[in-house]
Order: C-alpha cells, then sequence, then structure tokens
C-alpha cells in the first residue's frame, strides 16, 4: 500500500498518447536548428521548413531505446542516486531565482555568485537534499558564462549530483569537459554522470536552435537529460486537462526523439511543469487545484513509456505571498501543517525528482532560511508517502481472532512490533533539522540553523590538480565562448 494521486485511467492514458502521436505527425514541432532537422530528416521525419513532423514508428522506436533505470552520479559516490526512485523522490532546491531574499537584513536583491555558493553548501549539508540544482543566478557574472560558472561553483561546494540547463552547443561542450576533468575523463563521465541538465521546450511545440544543438551534444555524451516541457493551459496550450496533457506528452516525446536518434540509448528524464493558467494575470497558477492532478498525469505517462521522471518539480507549498524579513510572520504550527499536507499532495504523483526547497513568490526569489525550512517540513511530509505492506502478518488475522470482539491490542505483541513503522508518533515539536531548544518560532529556527551551517559546513574540497585543470578550463571557454560573441 503507498498514498499515490492517480488522475487518468489505462484508457485514458492510451487516448493523450494517440493525441500526441497526431500532434507530432500533423501538426508536428518547431525545430529552429537545421543540424536537428537534418539528423531527424535522416530517420523518416518529414520536413517543411522550420517544422518537423515525426511519424509514429520514430516515436515508437524511441521509447523503445530509452533506458528505464540511470545512474545519477555525484562527486562522492556515496551520493549517487539510481532512479527510478524507490521510496520517496530525491529532492533538490528550487532552481534558477534571480532575486535572493537576505534573512539577515529582509533585503531582496539580485542574487550572486556568492549566494549561490551559499546555496550550494547548504544543500551539501543537508541529508534531506538528494541533488543540486542552482538555487539562484549569479547576476554579477556575465550571462554567457554564467552556465559554466554555476556547474564550477556547485561541483566546488557540493558533493551531490548537479542539475543545471545548457542552451548552446558550445556551452554543453564544455560542461561535459569540466565534469570530465572531475571524474578523471569522458569515458567514466558516461558512466556516471555527475550532472544532468534541463532543456526546456519552448510551448507550443518549438526547440529552440541553441537548446536543441545542446540536446544532442549531451545525449552523445550520455549526459541525462530533463526537458521540461512548460505548457500553460489556457495560453500555450489548450483550456482543458486532455489538451494540456496531450501538448505537454507531445513535446516530451518530441524531445525523446531528437535525444535517441542523436544517441541511441541516450539516458531522458520525462520532465514535465505543466499547469493553468491564471486567467486573471496570465501567471502560472502553482496554487489552482489542477496543478498536482496534471503533475499526477504526467507521471502516469513517463511510467507508461517507462521511463523516470521528474513531473512535480515546484509544490504549491514554495508559494510565499511576500519576501521573508527577520522577526515574526506567519510561519505558526498550523502554516507549517498546511505546508505538509501540501507537498504530501504534490508528490504523490510519484514522481522521481523534484526541485522545490527555498523558492520565493513563484521562484523568483530564494531564501536559505525558506530553504531549510521546507527541508524539515518535507522530513514531516514523508510520513504520507511511507509504503505499507500486505501481507499475513500484517493483516494479523490470527491477533484479530485471539483479541476478539470486546478486547484491546495494546499489550500484544504484534503491536508492540509494528506501531514504532505503521503508526507516526512524531510530532512538529519533534524537529529532524532544526534545533528543537532553539528560541523563536519556525523561520527563526531555520535561520539559527542557516548561520550554523555556513560558519561551521564544508563540503570535501576537490585535488588541487584537478581544481586546478577547471580553472584553466573555465578560462578557455571564456576565451572560446568570448569571441563567439564578439
Amino acid at each position: 500500500m503507498r498514498g499515490v494521486l492517480t488522475f487518468l485511467s489505462d484508457s485514458e492514458i492510451e487516448q493523450i498518447h494517440e493525441a500526441s502521436l497526431r500532434i507530432l505527425k500533423e501538426t508536428g514541432v518547431k525545430v529552429l536548428s537545421e543540424k536537428v532537422r537534418k539528423l531527424l530528416a535522416e530517420d523518416g521525419a518529414e520536413i517543411d521548413g522550420d517544422i518537423v513532423k515525426i511519424p509514429k514508428p520514430m516515436v515508437e522506436e524511441a521509447v523503445r531505446r530509452a533506458p528505464r533505470e540511470i545512474i545519477l552520479g555525484a562527486r562522492d559516490p556515496k551520493c549517487d542516486l539510481k532512479i527510478p526512485a524507490e521510496e520517496f523522490p530525491f529532492m533538490s532546491a528550487s532552481g534558477l531565482s534571480p532575486f535572493v531574499d537576505d534573512f539577515e537584513t529582509g533585503e531582496r536583491r539580485y542574487s550572486t555568485a556568492s549566494d549561490l555558493k551559499d546555496f550550494a553548501l547548504v544543500c551539501d549539508y543537508l541529508d534531506t537534499v538528494d541533488f543540486f540544482s542552482p538555487a539562484v543566478i549569479p547576476n554579477d557574472l556575465p550571462p554567457p558564462f554564467q552556465e559554466l560558472h554555476k556547474a564550477a561553483i556547485a561541483m566546488r561546494n557540493n558533493r551531490k549530483h548537479f542539475q543545471g540547463g545548457s542552451i548552446t552547443e558550445k556551452m554543453a561542450q564544455w560542461q561535459i569537459r569540466l565534469a570530465s576533468a572531475i571524474v578523471g575523463g569522458e569515458a567514466e563521465l558516461r558512466r556516471r554522470p555527475i550532472f544532468s541538465m534541463v532543456n526546456c521546450p519552448v510551448a507550443p511545440l518549438m526547440f529552440e536552435k541553441g537548446s536543441a544543438e545542446a540536446m544532442v551534444v549531451l545525449a552523445r555524451a550520455g549526459i541525462p537529460i530533463a526537458p521540461m516541457t512548460m505548457v500553460l493551459g489556457g495560453t500555450t496550450a489548450p483550456a482543458t486537462m486532455a489538451g494540456i496533457l496531450a501538448m505537454a506528452n507531445a513535446e516530451e516525446l518530441a524531445s525523446l526523439v531528437i535525444i535517441e536518434y542523436a544517441y541511441p540509448g541516450a539516458p531522458m528524464i520525462y520532465c514535465a511543469e505543466a499547469a493553468p493558467a491564471n486567467m486573471k494575470t496570465g501567471a502560472i497558477n502553482y496554487d489552482a487545484p489542477e496543478y498536482p492532478l496534471l503533475g499526477a498525469g504526467c507521471g502516469q505517462m513517463a511510467r507508461f513509456y517507462k521511463v523516470p521522471d521528474f513531473v512535480a518539480d515546484i509544490s504549491p507549498a514554495d508559494r510565499l505571498s511576500k519576501p521573508i524579513s527577520p522577526g515574526p510572520r506567519a510561519d505558526t504550527m498550523a502554516d507549517v501543517e498546511s505546508s505538509i499536507l501540501r507537498m504530501a499532495l504534490s508528490w504523490m504523483t510519484r514522481t522521481d525528482m523534484t526541485a522545490s526547497f527555498g523558492g520565493v513568490d513563484l521562484a523568483i526569489s530564494a531564501a536559505l532560511d525558506k530553504l531549510v525550512l521546507d527541508a524539515e517540513t518535507y522530513e514531516h511530509a514523508r510520513a504520507y508517502l511511507r509504503r505499507f505492506e500486505v501481507n499475513d502478518d500484517t493483516l494479523a488475522l490470527d491477533v484479530i481472532h485471539k483479541v476478539g470482539p470486546g478486547g484491546h491490542f495494546l499489550d500484544t505483541k504484534h503491536t508492540l512490533a509494528h506501531f514504532k513503522k505503521e503508526i507516526w508518533s512524531r510530532e512538529l515539536s519533534n524537529t529532524f533539522i532544526l534545533d528543537p531548544a532553539a528560541k523563536g518560532s519556525f523561520i527563526e529556527k531555520a535561520q539559527a540553523k542557516v548561520r550554523e551551517i555556513l560558519a561551521t559546513h564544508r563540503a570535501p574540497l576537490i585535488e588541487e590538480a584537478v581544481d586546478k585543470e577547471m580553472s584553466r578550463i573555465i578560462k578557455d571557454a571564456e576565451r572560446d565562448i568570448g569571441g563567439e560573441q564578439e
């Protein structure tokens, strides 16, 4: 037994699948890279200008080639992950916020490379965080080089798997060289890729030149790719739930075709942030009841194709309506209990991976104290995601018969053997990460924990020779990419 959120029936899954195949064959996708269009044309796609129409056999072959399991390596092999996840989803920080809410001053400001380092260190410390997605953008670095520096900052200050982004062919090549220097070559990187990449199609049904070409380079190097569809019902997708799912699934299948025809057997993670639009503002409506249902539907489609998934990447529990500021704020026990329930509902989609900790205001900003508080909240939310066995022992028929009508089970050996595992007895005051003896509100305890982590924690050092090689690669990349920008 396990608490899961199921949205689609078996016949509805088939309908979504068939609708997506028709979209790819009859409507097609816009691919702005001539290289990628040529690659697909050689294997049977129909090309009409920059529109690529993909026949059903190509999709079926891509699904057949896709790996059913993926190893997400880490700088520290003890932190390697295997997806699909066996128990709980693997967690990370929310990604790529341009602002940070400074918990010491209450100021919202542009994030910097120093902030990214702090997020990397706190995520390295937190056992609840399984991999690291760069929570904030290093705005103090030139935009053409930010992706490479994000990877370097993450890998130097965090020993876990890194998940970033790659928006050009050349950037992907340099990211591969950087990671190869750490693990000892491209062959070892292919065996244990220590980073993966989120590359987004542009809804509706479009692939940008740089991102599509980067996907090809990454696929050929064995780097796992998570092509995050971000279709928005009512604006970049139909307003109906079925239409949103058909569009999202079509973009995922098109991504899979590009990846598998670039390199058969390349690892892909079905990645969806399908959501309804707020029809009053046009913004993504993460608080809508449809949002977790769409996540559940996308998760079911991923399992239909038997590929790992990343379909609940930003939980409604991340949404704060105001910046974090010092002192008292609305973080009562009732608030935290509500967040626990919303987290659990979101991740009952059975996603393998998710990135949500620390986000503020639709991930426009991020905050270290929110990161720690979210990690604490998730430890409690896991109670809703546990598995429970059904067997002769747990059915307890012999015990029920022995106790009989009118009796009680409190003094039975069966209760003693099972109650700690089956019945959740922790209270919110029994914290996992926060110091229960610390004074103040939940957020004030989280702020104290952040101060402690930043003052005392350091990630394992990279060998000096490898660190120097990383610096040389970054300088070479800056000359190469910088020359391209001129």
